[in-house]
């Protein structure tokens, strides 16, 4: 895997933030790719750049407008999560109008001063599209297992992800609360959350890659001069996933507070299936058990964040 393309000395221009942009037909589609919200998952700034270089290599390259970001700069030149505070955890209405309204310099943390930078990129590209705007925030974890999307369970959304191949995962949306996914849905967009895969597996790349172009396919963006590529990423992403529920809820999160001392125990990957009273973790008050049964989802395996894990179970639906 490439190492992230941004410059040694961190800047703060918006040509250092876009990571690219391709211009088509203004009255199609704009798909919006926001990548390296957090600073150690790289795999997602790499695999937006494959999808430029495909789309430079043929033509016509595409009916709309892809727009491609890099979230925060700094945290993503040092290899970690975020620097002062979670950038995914600061898109609510009363903070981002606060960073709007406060001068650069008086922001007390990084994440904040790179939310101004790039809010007004996101507001240029509301106003200027005239058709359809998909938002797509791309990640990464910390554990093992299988690549999914977190998503609202809207028909629209549902639709649209159901040509990716990728698992769905209902809920994470809600308890997540003051993520850039959860935000844009309130502005009207078609927005998800892509967990690609672990930070440094190979796999992860392509993955991602691969889930990319199929949204294009599946928005009307691209079509029939990707017909080989589509056929391919399809196979591989039906192959990827073809074991795992399509539809899931989210049951149960585990937060974890300061001073907890959480430690999950090794070995858990997504999607591996749990029992009610299975020792998942530990933490200054002892075990950590499952309060049910399910598949668990994202367990922690590195230092920063505050989710421990997540339960979810198939979408009976």
């Amino acid at each position: 895997m490439r190492s992230p393309t941004i410059s040694s000395t961190v800047t703060e221009t918006e040509d250092d933030r876009i990571l690219g942009i391709v211009e088509g037909d203004p009255d199609g589609p704009t798909v919006v790719v926001v990548t390296g919200m957090h600073g150690n998952e790289f795999a997602g700034v790499d695999a937006t750049q494959n999808i430029f270089d495909m789309l430079d290599g043929i033509r016509p390259r595409i009916n709309g407008r892809l727009v491609a970001l890099r979230a925060n700069l700094p945290a993503l030149k040092h290899r970690v999560r975020y620097l002062d505070e979670d950038m995914n955890r600061l898109w609510f209405p009363s903070i981002i109008e606060k960073v709007r309204a406060t001068p650069k310099a008086e922001l007390k943390s990084n994440e904040r001063r790179q939310m101004k930078h790039l809010l007004p990129i996101l507001d240029k590209i509301e106003k200027q599209s005239e058709g359809p705007v998909v938002l797509a925030d791309v990640h990464t974890f910390s554990a093992e297992g299988s690549m999914f999307s977190i998503t609202s369970s809207d028909p629209r959304q549902r639709k649209l992800l159901s040509n990716l191949y990728v698992p769905m995962v209902f809920g994470i949306e809600k308890s997540l609360r003051g993520t850039a996914l959860g935000y844009y849905q309130q502005q009207g967009f078609i927005s998800f959350g892509l967990e690609g895969g672990q930070h440094e597996n190979e796999l992860t790349e392509y993955n991602i890659t691969a889930s990319l172009l199929l949204l294009l396919h599946a928005v009307g963006a691209i079509e029939k001069q990707y017909v080989e590529k589509i056929k391919e990423y399809e196979r591989h992403l039906k192959e990827h996933t073809q074991h795992l529920p399509v539809e899931t809820e989210l049951v149960y999160q585990h937060i974890i507070e300061p001073g907890d001392g959480f430690a999950m125990r090794p070995g858990y990957s997504n999607f591996e299936p749990i029992k009610k009273g299975e020792w998942l973790a530990n933490d200054n008050e002892g075990k950590i058990i499952a309060q049910t049964d399910g598949y668990i989802l994202m367990p922690l395996y590195q230092k920063q964040g505050n989710d421990g894990f997540f339960i979810i179970k198939e979408n009976e639906g």
